[in-house]
């Protein structure tokens, strides 16, 4: 997967502890963009990554989402959730399916986890909203700079 752009959306509660430097970090649910091409609005990323789980801070309507890219180095570790029904022993909260993908109908999305890991100089924050997305702040290796 090295140099394979990936990406998360970022909950509202972490965007200004990221930014801030606070948060250092990328864990959790995952997505390589080129299987995301088809999500280009809020409620696309609402539906195709499974955001509507217990817990979640955002609904179908909401009106802009940030989503942090970045590129998959050697160093990275990501596996596949699969369940114990795929031979897997992963087992997670719904909206997991276990089958190592969202579990969208509209949009078929491979599902990757990765465990805390530093993030890597090059990473963006991208600004998603119901007209498109624009870059929003990228992180030099040291902090996050808005984007020009």
């Amino acid at each position: 997967m090295s140099g394979t752009q990936m990406q998360k959306v970022v909950p509202p509660r972490l965007l200004v502890p990221y930014l801030s430097g606070k948060r250092t970090v990328i864990s959790g649910y995952v997505y390589r963009v080129q299987d995301c091409a088809r999500l280009t609005t809020p409620r696309d990323f609402y539906h195709g990554l499974d955001l509507s789980f217990d817990g979640s801070e955002l609904t179908s309507d909401v009106p802009e989402l940030y989503v942090l890219r970045w590129h998959a180095r050697d160093v990275d570790t990501y596996s596949v959730p699969y369940g114990p029904h795929m031979g897997g022993d992963w087992s997670d909260a719904p909206p997991f399916a276990g089958n190592g993908f969202t579990t969208s109908r509209e949009h078929v999305v491979p599902q990757f986890h990765t465990v805390p890991m530093p993030i890597p100089a090059g990473a963006r924050i991208m600004h998603v909203t119901g007209s498109g997305e624009r870059p929003f702040a990228e992180y030099d290796g040291l902090t996050w700079r808005p984007s020009a």
